[in-house]
């Protein structure tokens, strides 16, 4: 992903300077050690202004609520001290006004607050978006002396800069670049020509406020390879290329995003073209930390997952040893039959006696307790085979139980892979860390919708269900009676409803086999060349009691297979 350069940044300060002065500073949060939020209000209009200074994803916006949800904001009961001493000096503050120093990323807001003696006093907060280096900073106005920082920044990491309560605040060292509208011609071609670096990186640089990839993009424009080596392209090439960087940072710009990736202009196809640019910022930081943080969290789901499918299956194979006491319960009935039935011709005191066992056509020699006679032998063996059998049956109840168990966490690695939003995933976090959900779930006041993936096909609607907690509230809330399930045959999949315009309509054969391929495709079989995908009517399906989210059972079924 593309990062917030000083252009747009600009762009953001003129588009919303008029609102930040004389705003008010309502309230003041600081969710993690990196973002702060500010609660602004002006013109009878209130806005959240989020400032993020992740070096990944550093920028500055007015957040909508539907952009905060996907960035998983939540609030610390406990405010960190930077937020404390942000809200003891800001909060209630006005704004006097935003300044944004040239060619720099950062914006600073200038404020006025009373102090404990009812003192008006002036204070500054920069907001420094400069990658790893990114910080807020809070200071007084009349001495520049830093109240506090976001992260402070020492000696042992700065030689050139310090960051801390107390010292005195300074502006980051000057870039060594000039201003290309500055520039002459000559002077630029020679600067190529000294430069042996891909064009793109030899004028980012030399000049302001030119990215890479800014230059990649007016390269492209001009029909000039990017990467090539700045003292090899043509005279003709560099006449093309200065005027289009002139024309760039002389006209109005156009801001585009296609979620991916951030352009200036429409070389390349993108998504949507803005007329806000905050409402770029917004969406396009929101969609990549969402991104991030799905990513992040299906990982951390999967390794905790395979670690528990690791788990059974290794209880499994040793479950699997305990079906081979099935034959040696066998055996000792056997041997307890076959001394019962020849007990009158067995002396006691023998260690073991051969005797013919007419089943299986063969002789069986059986070991004796010598101390005791054929009948109470024959009820040793009898003792040993309800042993070995209660054992059989047990390791069968066992290995059915654990087997379902490894289907369920494979169904879960199913529903992480096909999981889209962070929401998604955290309905399959909650199955697998349960309590750690109901903890958070209980700080908000509101439970999130549970949304279905919903088709309509002629009078029908078919659901899918794309997870466990899904796949209950088709079961429980979505679906009735005569509506028709639809489920992969014994493999990892979801669950499909399709629902009739009415309980009397019959569900037509092409609406079938639709919803048959779509549980195909919904599965983790949606490669194979043939799968068996079986439907029934919903009233003959059941979730038994203490069972996993999302596990049933059902009667009365259809096998089709699907190509």
């Amino acid at each position: 992903m593309l990062h917030i350069d000083s252009l747009l940044l600009e762009a953001f300060y003129n588009e919303n300077k008029d609102f930040f002065v004389n705003a008010r500073v309502q309230k003041i949060q600081q969710p993690t050690r990196r973002e702060v939020i500010l609660h602004l209000r002006n013109k009878s209009e209130s806005k959240k202004l989020y400032i993020n200074i992740n070096p990944d994803f550093y920028h500055i916006c007015f957040m909508s609520k539907e952009n905060e949800a996907r960035r998983n904001i939540e609030i610390p009961k406990q405010p960190p001290m930077f937020c404390m001493l942000l809200r003891k000096h800001m909060e209630g503050a006005k704004i006097l006004k935003i300044t944004k120093p040239d060619f720099e990323r950062i914006i600073e807001l200038t404020f006025e607050n009373y102090n404990e003696l009812g003192d008006r006093i002036e204070e500054c907060l920069s907001i420094e978006l400069m990658g790893k280096h990114s910080n807020i900073v809070l200071y007084n106005t009349d001495n520049n002396i830093i109240l506090g920082c976001a992260h402070n920044i020492g000696a042992e990491k700065s030689k050139e800069r310090e960051l801390a309560g107390g010292l005195p605040y300074i502006y980051p060292p000057k870039q060594n670049k000039k201003n290309l509208l500055q520039t002459r011609y000559d002077w630029f071609v020679s600067s190529l020509k000294k430069s042996d670096k891909p064009i793109k990186k030899s004028i980012s640089d030399r000049y302001f406020s030119l990215s890479q990839a800014v230059v990649e993009e007016l390269c492209i424009k001009s029909g000039i390879d990017p990467s090539k080596e700045a003292d090899k392209i043509s005279e003709q090439e560099t006449q093309i290329l200065f005027v289009q960087l002139h024309e760039f940072l002389d006209n109005e710009r156009t801001y585009t995003v296609d979620k991916e990736y951030s352009k200036y202009s429409c070389i390349n196809k993108q998504e949507r073209e803005y007329d806000s640019i905050n409402s770029l910022i917004d969406d396009y930081f929101s969609y990549n930390i969402e991104k991030n943080l799905v990513a992040n969290l299906k990982l951390n789901l999967r390794t905790k997952i395979n670690k528990e499918l690791k788990k059974l299956q290794n209880t499994y194979k040793n479950q699997q040893k305990q079906l081979e006491k099935k034959d040696k319960a066998k055996m000792y009935m056997t041997k307890g039959n076959l001394l019962t039935a020849n007990a009158y011709q067995i002396e006691t005191g023998l260690k073991y006696v051969t005797l013919y066992d007419y089943e299986s056509n063969e002789n069986i020699e059986i070991n004796l307790d010598e101390s005791l006679c054929a009948i109470d032998n024959a009820k040793k063996y009898f003792a040993l085979y309800n042993k070995n059998k209660k054992a059989y049956t047990v390791a069968q109840e066992m290995i059915e139980k654990t087997n379902e168990e490894i289907m369920y966490y494979k169904q879960l690695l199913y529903d992480i892979d096909t999981s889209e939003t962070l929401q998604e995933l955290k309905d399959t976090a909650a199955e697998i860390e349960p309590q750690s959900i109901k903890n958070t779930k209980s700080n908000n006041k509101k439970e999130t919708t549970i949304n279905i993936t919903k088709l309509n096909f002629s009078d029908f609607t078919i659901y899918i269900g794309k997870n466990s907690k899904q796949n209950d509230y088709l079961y429980s809330k979505i679906s009735s009676g005569n509506d028709m399930w639809f489920h992969v045959l014994n493999t990892p999949g979801s669950h499909i409803i399709v629902k009739a315009p009415n309980s009397s309509t019959k569900i037509p054969d092409n609406i079938i086999l639709k919803a048959a391929q779509l549980a195909k495709e919904f599965s983790t079989a949606k490669n194979s060349s043939k799968t068996a995908v079986v439907y029934t009517m919903r009233k003959y399906i059941k979730r038994p009691n203490n069972t996993k989210s999302g596990f049933v059972v059902y009667k009365n079924e259809t096998e089709i297979i699907v190509d």
